[in-house]
């Protein structure tokens, strides 16, 4: 049972088609230039809701964010709590198995800081903790060995209830090589990983898969100002996790300023890691100010994969995804306060399990989600 060596925020918890979109992208506020020099001292904070719904899985997070800004120096924290409700439902020829539910928490918590080394670089630190399942998939996965190997004694291995939990920490530096108009950054990431492994029963007994991933991550970005209106940037990734192959990736990004009240945000990108997976994603959102205070957004995605790579010994990958979403949203500012909300459909489509994935078709089974996402923020 694997643990995707991304990490995007808010939505481990997520299907990997919302976990690569996500990254990266730029809002309609950061059209504008940053601004160079110094800054009063400012607070923030912020409530995020979000919510992924099927009719047989519930997925939620809710993140509480403080941040400070000072003259030179960043500063914030988060803690982010999720709830993973689903029900379970084994393969109809799974004889071991049994319908039941599952009921799975995780909190997490973040810190990070930034601060100007110089007056065009900034040197940016990041770590944090978290302590249970990143997503809903691999406590399904967990259900499905636990059931099936539990009560197995004196047979090679035992089964172990699993423990799961992670630490990260993240360095990187920010280069402004153009006053206010182009940017460089670079950062590096180290992880830990103890997740739910997987079993099998082979010559020698039952023997499970590794427990405790390692990953490195590398990250490269270009941003540029091209005109007061365009804003583009492009990132690269590299990451390298235990037993598994590098995986590189590509996104690009464009915000456009279309008037004083149209704005367009558009992306896309690919990633791959051998030996045989491959994805790429595409998407953008139209945004609208009807009047001071008020924006209305339509936006839409699509992301195609051909498998995701796994360390279950049972499987080495599941099947390929295909998903597409589209969602309305609207945002009021007032005074010190905003707050956002967009709904959408969401769809995802597997291609047919093979042998080595039938026992799991009840994870990955068509399904057509909802999704609701809110947020607060106030800055004083």
């Amino acid at each position: 049972m694997s643990l995707s060596s991304r990490t995007v925020g808010i939505i481990h918890w997520m299907p990997r088609a919302l976990a690569l979109v996500s990254a990266g992208c730029l809002t309609a506020a950061e059209i504008a230039p940053e601004p160079s020099g110094g800054k009063p001292f400012i607070q923030q904070v912020e409530a995020d809701f979000d919510g992924l719904f099927s009719s047989d899985i519930q997925l939620s997070q809710t993140t509480l964010t403080y941040g400070q800004k000072r003259d030179r120096i960043d500063l914030n924290v988060s803690v982010a709590y999720s709830t993973y409700d689903f029900d379970y439902q084994p393969a109809s020829f799974d004889f071991l198995g049994a319908a039941t539910e599952v009921d799975q928490r995780r909190i997490a918590g973040q810190i990070g800081g930034r601060g100007q080394v110089l007056e065009s670089l900034a040197l940016l630190v990041s770590g944090g903790i978290y302590d249970g399942y990143t997503e809903y998939r691999s406590a399904w996965l967990n259900e499905y060995y636990r059931q099936q190997f539990s009560d197995l004694k004196g047979f090679g291995e035992e089964y172990r209830t699993p423990s799961p939990r992670g630490e990260n920490i993240n360095v990187g530096l920010r280069w402004e090589y153009l006053p206010t108009v182009a940017f460089i950054q670079a950062d590096v990431s180290y992880s830990h990983d103890e997740i739910a492994p997987g079993y099998e029963i082979s010559f020698e007994g039952l023997r499970s898969s590794r427990a405790n991933l390692y990953t490195a991550a590398y990250h490269l970005a270009f941003e540029n100002i091209l005109t007061r209106r365009i804003r583009v940037l492009n990132e690269f990734r590299v990451s390298d996790t235990s037993i598994r192959e590098q995986r590189y990736g590509y996104q690009g990004s464009i915000n456009i300023a279309l008037g004083e009240r149209w704005s367009v945000r558009a992306f896309g990108g690919y990633t791959e890691e051998d030996p045989t997976f491959r994805a790429y994603y595409f998407g953008g959102t139209l945004e609208f100010e009807p009047s001071d205070g008020w924006l209305l957004s339509l936006s839409g995605r699509n992301y195609h994969d051909t498998g995701q790579i796994e360390n279950a010994l049972f499987s080495s990958a599941s099947p390929g995804l295909d998903s597409w979403q589209a969602g309305l949203g609207i945002r009021r500012v007032w005074g010190i306060h905003s707050f956002k909300m967009v709904v959408s459909p969401y769809f995802t489509r597997y291609e047919p399990a093979g042998i080595g994935t039938a026992f799991f078709q009840g994870l990955y089974r068509n399904r057509d989600w909802f999704s609701v996402q809110m947020a607060y923020a106030a800055e004083f």
